[in-house]
């Protein structure tokens, strides 16, 4: 021990020469703490050789005299001390007495495997081989930080394979086969069957097949990937349950093949828990005994959980494919095949229920239709011969978006409510200041007295058939919080929007949301000087299209100049000179060129049928020269005014 701890000190101390001699160049104060520290380290290691040539090698060097090491305290200050032996590798199921013939109870061995891996006697991934595990009774439980691993299952996604190589959960009894109770838990790479054989099992149902439930707890990051859950008949193959005040979130769902069962996954949070932002990816279901494909429900809120590339095609199903139910809840499917092959076209693949709101769903859409408010759901875009998805109309129902007409003296803006003399207002017609082609940009100078004070449309539309509405403004201010967006919400309150950050910068000041319908109040609430343009107002749940008003067939109001198309007609041949013809699809407003002589008559326009404009159709004709007479007849009725 006096040879080793020798060498160890001359090798140190040869490192730290080479470490003074790269350094020679240096500064010569850095020069002299080296120094210094070389002299400290030459007194430690004769100290150390000295201490180890009277020491046996059944003793351990003190702390105190093995300087170069943290010392004991140094340790918990750094939490680097641990007195355990840590686990490695894997831990094996077999180690655990596991047997796997379809025959032999596993209950309690594979659930030591899993107990071993979270006392962390073992590494966390619990290992099971080929074979199929019967388990009675009680569920396997796998808590935190825990997975289960197979080697995958099977040949056939259809049914189970005893024979492929595939590792199976067997179950037999009333509960869940498989319960993930915890952070992180895992299951992967096996089947989880309701085992029907046998007369002890023959006529029992479980549960259901895999439960992740919280209880008064969070469960976050589940992962279960390329699972096989096969004829749980009596329950759902996959539940996400939350109770008690508890909450799942961001787990990751991959691949999970589901055959046979009463439900194929449900998600159901209880008042004041919540199942949020979970994704599920590809993987699906198929076969019979369905009632529902995927399920949601609250009261708690049950919202923001993800569907990619997942099919979801039982023949036929009882209740529906899918069914959302709760003001808190809803789905968002992405690239989703929905089919029912044998369900009668009466009868909804989808049913949204009236109280929830904002689901998405996109895909393929075989067979049937879907059922829910859509105005409440306009990003339900699943479309097929026997349903559509349906978005709200882009009109922008404020009238004099543009803040045209703006009367100083009476303080009067068309189309608007000043609510309040606590603001001055100007219009700043520079078309520098414009954010959007003739929109005037109006300041508003907050007085500082009197609370807010409130831009709002004079008359607002009623549009009953829509829930939600959009509206907004753009807003360039330097003071913070000098306005927001407010609306009475449908529950009857008045809610509002973020407030501009005062970052002298236009921003963008609105909100979507559900409105009262009993009593629609919608205004912007000015608390700072600020400057404003191009408001919007939809009714729907859709993006705002500030700068832009569309006309509608339903009618229009303008406030800026209209612009129509002009063009020139010519006189008529010398055989039809009293019938003259306007061009169609050339513009409403058209010039008369008479060629030099006016002295015409004019006693009908486009008299054949196919030259004919629509009825209503507004045609202005504008002579140039004064002599030419529209005669009143049977074909043109002239009008004093």
């Amino acid at each position: 021990m006096s040879t080793s701890s020798s060498s160890i000190a001359i090798s140190l101390l040869a490192v730290v020469m080479i470490a003074l001699g790269y350094t020679f160049s240096r500064e010569r104060t850095t020069q002299q703490q080296l120094y210094d520290q070389v002299a400290q380290l030459q007194r430690q290691m004769n100290q150390l050789a000295t201490t180890a040539t009277t020491t046996t090698s059944s003793v351990d060097i003190a702390p105190q005299e093995h300087r170069f090491l943290p010392t004991k305290e140094e340790q918990d200050e750094r939490s680097l001390s641990c007195a355990c032996d840590m686990p490695t590798g894997f831990t094996y199921a077999n180690d655990f007495g596991v047997i796997g013939d379809a025959t032999a109870d596993d209950t309690l061995a594979l659930q030591a495997a899993i107990d071993s891996a979270s006392a962390n006697d073992s590494g966390g991934i619990v290992v099971i081989p080929k074979g199929t595990f019967r388990i009675f009774d009680k569920p396997l439980i796998v808590p935190a930080g825990v997975t289960l691993q197979g080697q995958g299952y099977g040949d056939s996604p259809l049914a189970i394979s005893f024979d492929a190589g595939a590792s199976t959960i067997a179950y037999c009894g009333t509960d869940y086969a498989v319960k993930l109770a915890g952070h992180a838990a895992g299951l992967r790479d096996l089947a989880v069957y309701d085992w029907p054989y046998g007369t002890d099992c023959e006529n029992i149902q479980a549960a259901g097949g895999v439960l992740v439930e919280a209880d008064a707890a969070l469960v976050e990051s589940v992962i279960v990937s390329n699972i096989f859950i096969y004829f749980f008949l009596g329950g759902p193959a996959l539940s996400l349950v939350a109770k008690n005040s508890a909450g799942i979130a961001f787990g990751n769902y991959q691949n999970v093949r589901i055959r046979h069962a009463k439900q194929g996954i449900s998600l159901q949070a209880e008042e004041s828990s919540f199942v949020n932002s979970n994704s599920f990816l590809a993987g699906g279901m198929s076969g019979g005994g369905f009632e529902v494909g995927v399920i949601a429900q609250g009261p708690g809120a049950c919202n923001d959980n993800k569907f990619y590339g997942m099919f979801i095609e039982p023949p036929d199903t009882t209740l529906t494919h899918v069914y959302v139910s709760g003001a808190k809840t809803n789905v968002k499917f992405h690239d989703v095949r929905l089919e029912a092959t044998s369900k009668s076209l009466d009868k909804p693949i989808v049913i949204i229920d009236d109280s929830s709101y904002g689901n998405v769903m996109n895909g393929l859409l075989g067979h049937t239709h879907v059922q829910a408010n859509l105005n409440r759901n306009p990003d339900i875009d699943l479309m097929s011969a026997k349903s559509v998805g349906m978005d709200p109309a882009p009109k922008n129902l404020y009238w004099n978006s543009a803040f045209k007409g703006f009367n100083a003296d009476d303080r009067m803006m068309p189309g608007f409510s000043l609510v309040g003399t606590n603001a001055a207002i100007t219009i700043l017609e520079d078309s520098d200041e414009m954010l959007f082609p003739d929109h005037n940009v109006i300041d508003v100078d907050y007085l500082n007295y009197g609370g807010a004070f409130k831009l709002m449309a004079d008359i607002t539309p009623k549009a009953p058939g829509h829930d939600f509405v959009t509206f907004g403004v753009y807003a360039r201010s330097s003071v913070p919080s000098s306005i927001s967006a407010a609306m009475r919400y449908e529950s009857g309150n008045i809610i509002a929007s973020a407030s501009h950050s005062g970052s002298g910068d236009w921003e963008f000041i609105g909100m979507t949301a559900l409105y009262d319908k009993s009593a629609p109040y919608f205004y912007f609430s000015i608390t700072g000087d600020v400057q404003l343009t191009a408001p919007t107002f939809i009714y729907g749940k859709s993006p705002a299209i500030p700068g832009a008003s569309l006309m509608s067939s339903s009618g229009a109001r303008m406030s800026g100049t209209l612009t129509m198309g002009v063009t020139t007609v010519y006189p008529p041949p010398d055989a039809t000179q009293y019938y003259w013809v306007i061009p169609k699809n050339s513009g409403n407003i058209f010039l008369i060129d008479t060629q030099g002589n006016p002295s015409r008559t004019i006693i009908r326009l486009n008299h054949r049928t196919a030259d004919r404009f629509a009825r209503g159709t507004l045609a202005t004709l504008m002579f140039e020269e004064a002599g030419t007479r529209v005669k009143h007849n049977a074909y043109i009725k002239l009008i004093l005014i």
